[in-house]
């Protein structure tokens, strides 16, 4: 017999080259992260968890203390109500027995009815409010009814006046004239100057000023420079001076424009002749 030879079979391990370490090291490193971050995230949802119910809490907490506030804020003001109550009864009460001794005037007699029944009526709605309120101070601390709104706060809107009138003219003159406000202002010669209307008409009156149409403010605006003197004798104050009397009125726009009168031509003498029967 031929004797059987002992075979051994070797497995050999796998040899991990340097870039295969590499990537293993990274996978288990990008696990262990994915972990870490599941972690995190669990974590998160937790305390977002707890902020949210703290959050409710507050808010709970805070309505309730509104709700006690409002209520007992009611609850005041109805036991002011139950306090003025009598007193406008009893003043009530007293007017019309004043008026009742004025029983012959009808109209007096009149009002003593109106204000009896009046009380009257006033005194039953205000007990059925009253009951209907005192219940629902319980509910708007409990919650069940909502916080009475606050009384609107009316504000007036100031209206804007409108701006007196004025009026821009030309200064000929330098002038002192009073503004709307009672203040005194300074016109300069050759500028233009803006005064009440009343004010530019007496100066374009009175030759002081021109319109600001006039050819004579394109050629001589800002001609004088700026010598100027408020006080000088020769500055016209137009709400001293006096203009005269019964002088005929002259339009400022005519007067503005320069208008050169004609000579007159002499007189002739021309012979017509004419037939006689």
């Amino acid at each position: 017999m031929t004797p059987k030879r002992n075979s051994s079979v070797t497995t050999s391990m796998p040899i991990l080259m340097p870039d295969d370490k590499a990537r293993a090291k990274l996978e288990t490193a990008v696990a262990a992260c994915a972990v870490t971050r599941d972690g995190y995230a669990n974590a998160l949802v937790e305390v977002q968890a707890k902020i949210t119910d703290a959050e409710q809490k507050l808010a709970a907490e805070r309505a309730t203390v509104e709700r006690k506030a409002a209520s007992e804020k009611l609850a005041s003001d109805l036991d002011a109500v139950e306090r003025a109550l009598p007193d406008y009864l009893a003043a009530g009460k007293r007017f019309a027995d004043a008026l009742e001794k004025l029983h012959f005037h009808h109209e007096s007699g009149a009002m003593v009815r109106f204000i009896c029944n009046t009380a009257t009526q006033v005194e039953v709605a205000t007990g059925f409010a009253l009951v209907e309120l005192r219940g629902m101070v319980v509910a708007v601390r409990e919650g069940v009814a909502p916080i009475p709104a606050a009384q609107p706060v009316t504000t007036s809107v100031p209206i804007a006046e409108p701006s007196p009138p004025t009026q821009m003219i030309f200064m000929m003159k330098s002038a002192n004239f009073r503004d709307h406000d009672g203040r005194i202002r300074f016109a300069k010669q050759f500028e233009d100057a803006t005064m009440p209307v009343t004010t530019a008409q007496r100066a374009l009156r009175m030759g002081v000023a021109v319109l600001v149409t006039d050819p004579k403010r394109a050629r001589l605006r800002g001609t004088r420079g700026g010598d100027f003197n408020p006080r000088a004798p020769d500055v016209i104050d137009l709400d001293v001076v006096e203009e005269p009397k019964n002088l005929p009125h002259f339009d400022p726009v005519p007067r503005s424009a320069n208008f050169t009168p004609l000579p007159a031509a002499e007189p002739r003498t021309i012979l017509i002749d004419v037939p006689r029967s």
